[in-house]
């Protein structure tokens, strides 16, 4: 799920074409550049796809151009899927994809990069995610910046790599570096992305430069034809995806993605045919995208970012020196935490001794707890508890920069 833009390498191009959401120009060697135009993050809205899927035709009709590269504008390779689109597939209702994936065009465009008989590489200028990095994949090679960064962070909207993703990144990567990222949505630098065989070079000098240098010697090179290798293929029959499973399970309670992520990868790996792997990958994707569990994410991510943005507030946020807390029962402590844990002082008030001593008690026990585990040494649970100041008085929150009230419910009152 991606948009393209053209960043101009410092050859000097024969012409440009301007689109909707993409820009084509062919350089003097033959290249053809394709960019990913669509501000900020170049996501992959329907109007980029379709002037993807019509510029990229010329290039590879066109006699003189000899190779194509991707890559995009601004500063951003792709950010993904245009996910304010989502709503408009979740109104049609999941028997309206029946037959099909909501991101069928998605797919399109991805077969179309595939299949193309000219060398597509991409010139990854900046971060690839979600549909970016399906984009990326799509192509025959991939030449990344050095400070860009790859990633699949779908599965924190509750979602998986719908356009072909979780296919292709089996037959390049090991499952080791695979499945974390699928899994958990973590960006891997240009380095590890070497390493891991998720990209073929890391540019020494202008991205798109080595890109079309590496397009003009290589022939095409579709993901889609290579099998899983044998490696991965054992692994899975192993047990490795079940062990995923597990561990996934338990990070993740209560949510359906990363068991649906497993079931991609596994089919990949079952020795079906590449087609035959998407086609269990678009009813997952289905699934996943009109749960419950999906449609709370994508509301939470939306919310958040509204958040940022009320109207006729422009005071600019800050980092409160101390904070007030009344009520040391669960909410109170667990608030308390997690400021304690960013380095805020907090004093923690109640109105009894009693109460308070049993809150100072529980916040205690869990950093005792993490001390016990390996996960906390016992200098910084120290440091931590030294950090909260239990208090009978309301007089002590008098250089507190914000008070919260997290007094517990006591219902029959």
């Amino acid at each position: 799920l991606v948009q393209i833009v053209l960043i101009l390498a410092s050859v000097p191009f024969e012409k440009a074409q301007p689109s909707m959401s993409t820009q084509i120009s062919v350089r003097p060697d033959g290249v053809g550049v394709l960019a990913l135009n669509n501000a900020p993050v170049n996501s992959l809205a329907t109007s980029l796809v379709l002037s993807f899927n019509d510029n990229f035709a010329a290039l590879v009709a066109d006699p003189k151009v000899k190779a194509i590269v991707l890559t995009g504008t601004g500063g951003f390779f792709c950010g993904g899927a245009e996910i304010t689109e989502f709503s408009k597939l979740t109104r049609q209702g999941p028997d309206a994809f029946k037959d099909a994936s909501p991101v069928d065009p998605l797919c399109a465009m991805m077969d179309s990069i595939d299949a193309s008989p000219k060398t597509v590489v991409a010139a990854i200028n900046g971060p690839a995610l979600g549909g970016g990095l399906e984009v990326a994949l799509a192509c025959h090679y991939r030449v990344m910046s050095p400070k860009a960064n790859v990633a699949f962070p779908e599965v924190k909207l509750g979602l998986l790599p719908g356009a072909e993703g979780t296919q292709r990144i089996p037959r390049i990567a090991p499952l080791e570096v695979a499945l974390p990222m699928l899994l958990t949505g973590a960006p891997l630098k240009s380095d590890k992305a070497l390493k891991g065989g998720v990209v073929d070079a890391v540019a020494v000098s202008d991205v798109v430069e080595e890109a079309a240098n590496l397009a003009l010697s290589r022939p095409p090179a579709p993901i889609s034809k290579r099998p899983v290798p044998t490696a991965n293929r054992f692994k899975a029959l192993a047990g490795g995806l079940d062990a995923a499973s597990v561990q996934a399970s338990n990070q993740s309670k209560g949510m359906p993605a990363p068991e649906a992520i497993i079931t991609c990868v596994r089919a990949a790996c079952s020795g079906m045919s590449f087609q035959d792997g998407v086609k269990v990958e678009g009813k997952e994707f289905t699934k996943l995208l009109f749960s419950l569990e999906s449609a709370a994410l994508r509301h939470l991510f939306f919310a958040e970012r509204m958040a940022g943005k009320v109207k006729g507030v422009k005071a600019a946020p800050m980092t409160p020196n101390k904070v007030g807390i009344v009520g040391a029962g669960l909410m109170g402590g667990g608030i308390a935490i997690c400021f304690v844990q960013k380095g805020v002082p907090v004093v923690l008030k109640d109105a009894k001794q009693e109460w308070l001593d049993a809150g100072m008690k529980g916040i205690s026990s869990i950093w005792t707890s993490q001390v016990k585990r390996g996960r906390l040494s016992q200098e910084q649970a120290k440091k931590y508890l030294g950090l909260i100041k239990p208090s009978l008085k309301y007089e002590d929150f008098h250089d507190c920069d914000i008070i919260i009230e997290a007094v517990p419910e006591i219902m029959p009152l």
